[in-house]
């Protein structure tokens, strides 16, 4: 070999000049020498030879070269191959990466001396030229980047009508535009005062309506306050074009810079899709990579998807995947959601969301519209994160624009609102002294059921009227904070009994319990109940006492739910009729005014029918008709208003009626009663004066007559009342 040759050394001096080192090998008997440069003297020196060019490569290789890179040695540099291509003068260089420090460096082997037909060796120089490679890598990489960046911008832009760009300190700004809706209104391009040229234009076309809450966005100071606490501004409003109105939607941002604002404008009238490229926006300082930037801040994430393999790289803004490792790019961006979505989606919106991110369902959905938006969930770190998902074609119309936010702030906004308005709802249906339902709540009720009978649903419910007795009397001695206390003591009472029904304050001293489901099966125990307390009550002297009527729903009978309501009042009158028999009054019972019973419901009802029947011949007289049986009476309203009387309903009329005869007619008047009760009179017909409730005296005639049973007895005595002119 040629270690010991000086001519050889001296070539191989200057080799190395150029190469980090130079194989000699002998093409007939393989042998080889290796010479390297020695940093340290900068002199040639022998670093190794060996018997077998060709097997000692395939052996280093296997040990020093970059794995993906080992088959250019072990397969390809074959010795039959490699000299033929020596020969024919074809042999390229070849790049491979050799394994230094534990790290792949890029290196060149080349042909430096090839093979002629009456040669027997040549030379190989070797080349470190990673630092070459991985500058035009990183060119090539950031150009890629470059170009997807402007991609985004492009596309991003489009989704917005017009997007200004202004300088924060001098408010100089630029227009960029995709319709020539605002060309056409005479708006300027750009401009030195972006804030005073924008609220002359809201002044011209915003809709009168909106305008001053516009107008108030649109000061420097403002707009500047307004972003120090939020990281974009959004607010919708109209404009009026060629005499159309036609809904906008404003955004506020930050430039990257910090030193530029953003403000875009949005045509959300209709979901058309703005096909223009707005290249124009790169003017002067600004690029598209700028607003790319910017206007991906307002995405937690976003990926740039194409459509047609499903390569993807993701930008990343704020890390929303907690700890989880999500690669920066990748090859199969659906089979990746898949993967990643068993590991990070709430499981409910799994399915839906899989569903959603289908190469073949994005095209679809994206067809008759610009963008398309769902919200889903994650779980992150045990916690359960809401998200926004929008997607939009690329303005090449080959990728995907895929941006992720966490819109939890916003849900929890909503949700706030929500519940602020079912509060708002829920206390204008609420009466505010009691905190049972109020009268708009139960007219809801009535049209609800009522919707139901008309629709001919089976429904089972029952009406419940109550009614609070003595709440004028409470007001008028011990004032409305005690008539207050009054009715919420009675509604407790109310909703006590009738623990499983809702419960309605519909006037002043008027409930209505509504039985459905839960307390329709024990209706009549429960009005037991109720009717029990409230007798207890009366002759305590003690807690409140309500009247209350029950009526079921009956389909053959019943057209409306008011049918009901009506039976129920009816009633309740009967039942507040009943109390005040009882001694509402005064607190006592019939018996302390020497009536032996109550008055039984048939003979009750049979005086209300044969009242009715004289009243309709009453004219300008008062009529009264009294059951003699138990001295128990109807009188006319007006009489009753007029002379101050108790009720319309009364025992012992005829003792309440004395006390307003005059002193001087009494011993006539009380002769003519007792006769008349006595059995000895068949009616009468008598004058007296009768004092009015104002303390003035009236002359009346009165007139009845005695009708009897079967027996003989008297049954019943009815007459007319009717006022002369003083003589």
């Amino acid at each position: 070999m040629l270690d010991n040759d000086p001519i050889f050394n001296k070539i191989a001096q200057e080799l190395l000049v150029d190469y980090t080192s130079v194989y000699y090998v002998n093409a007939v008997t393989n042998e080889y020498q290796w010479y390297s440069a020695d940093p340290e003297f900068h002199s040639l020196h022998l670093e190794k030879g060996g018997d077998d060019f060709f097997k000692n490569l395939v052996r280093d290789a296997d040990k020093v070269i970059y794995e993906p890179d080992k088959h250019i040695f072990m397969q390809d540099m074959q010795k039959e191959k490699l000299l033929a291509e020596m020969k024919k003068g074809t042999m390229q260089s070849i790049e491979y990466r050799l394994m230094i420090d534990g790290r792949p460096v890029y290196h060149s082997l080349r042909l430096i001396r090839g093979l002629s037909d009456n040669d027997d060796y040549f030379i190989l120089g070797v080349i470190n030229i990673d630092k070459q490679v991985r500058e035009k890598l990183e060119a090539e990489k950031l150009g890629h980047e470059r170009n997807i960046f402007n991609q985004i911008a492009a596309s991003l832009a489009e989704h917005y009508d017009t997007l200004y760009y202004i300088d924060a300190k001098t408010s100089y700004y630029f227009e960029f535009s995709s319709s020539f809706i605002y060309k056409s209104l005479g708006i300027p391009s750009e401009g030195n005062d972006f804030f005073t040229e924008s609220r002359k234009n809201i002044r011209s076309i915003v809709h009168p309506d909106d305008r001053d809450r516009v107008l108030k966005l649109f000061y420097k100071e403002s707009m500047l306050q307004n972003l120090r606490s939020k990281r974009t501004v959004n607010v919708t409003y109209r404009l009026i074009i060629d005499g159309e109105v036609a809904y906008y939607r404003l955004t506020q941002m930050w430039a990257n810079d910090k030193e530029h604002l953003i403000v875009c404008i949005e045509n959300v009238d209709a979901e058309i899709r703005v096909e223009k490229q707005l290249k124009e926006t790169q003017k002067k300082t600004i690029t598209y990579e700028q607003i790319a930037q910017s206007l991906a801040s307002k995405y937690d994430v976003i990926y740039y998807v194409d459509s047609s393999n499903g390569l993807y790289a993701e930008f990343t803004s704020n890390n929303i995947y907690g700890k989880l490792e999500i690669q920066e790019e990748g090859n199969d961006f659906f089979a990746d959601v898949v993967k990643n979505g068993e590991k990070l989606l709430h499981p409910d919106d799994k399915e839906r969301v899989f569903g959603v991110l289908q190469k073949d369902y994005l095209i679809t959905v994206l067809e008759d519209k610009k963008q398309y938006m769902t919200d889903y969930r994650l779980v992150v770190d045990n916690k359960t994160q809401y998200t926004r998902l929008t997607v939009t074609w690329s303005s090449d119309r080959v990728h995907f624009i895929i941006g992720i936010e966490n819109i939890n702030d916003e849900v929890k906004k909503e949700k706030e609102q929500v519940k602020a308005l079912s509060l708002a709802n829920a206390m204008a249906r609420r009466d505010e002294l009691t905190g049972v339902k109020n009268k708009k709540a139960y007219q809801e009720l009535e049209d609800s059921v009522q919707s139901n009978i008309d629709s001919g649903a089976d429904e089972k419910f029952a009406v419940v009227v109550c009614d609070i007795n003595n709440l004028k009397i409470v007001n008028d001695t011990q004032g409305h904070k005690a008539g207050d206390e009054y009715i919420r003591a009675s509604c407790q009472l109310i909703c006590n009994v009738f623990t499983h029904s809702r419960v309605f304050r519909i006037g002043g001293d008027e409930f209505v319990a509504f039985l459905g489901s839960g307390d329709y099966a024990d209706r009549a125990a429960l009005m037991d109940k109720l009717n029990r307390i409230v007798v207890e009550n009366l002759k305590n002297g003690e807690g409140p006492v309500v009247a209350a009527g029950i009526a079921d729903f009956d389909r053959k009978t019943d057209e409306k739910m008011s049918d009901v309501f009506d039976r129920a009042d009816k009633a309740m009158y009967a039942k507040k009729s009943y109390l005040k028999e009882l001694g509402l009054q005064g607190g006592d019972a019939p018996a302390t005014h020497g009536i032996s019973a109550v008055i039984t419901t048939e003979r009750k009802a049979k005086l209300e029918g044969m009242f009715a029947a004289f009243d309709l011949f009453s004219g300008d007289g008062y009529v009264y008709l009294c059951d003699m049986k138990y001295d128990y009476s109807i009188w006319d309203k007006r009489a009753v208003e007029k002379y101050g009387m108790p009720d319309e309903r009364m025992y012992r009329a005829g003792d309440i009626w004395e006390e307003r005869v005059h002193p001087d007619d009494r011993d006539i008047y009380r002769a003519g009663i007792n006769a008349i009760f006595t059995g000895n009179a068949s009616g009468h017909d008598m004058h007296y004066r009768a004092m009015t409730k104002d303390g003035n005296y009236q002359t009346c005639i009165c007139k009845g007559i005695v009708l009897r049973d079967d027996d003989g007895s008297p049954d019943y005595f009815g007459g007319k009342i009717i006022e002369t002119a003083d003589e």
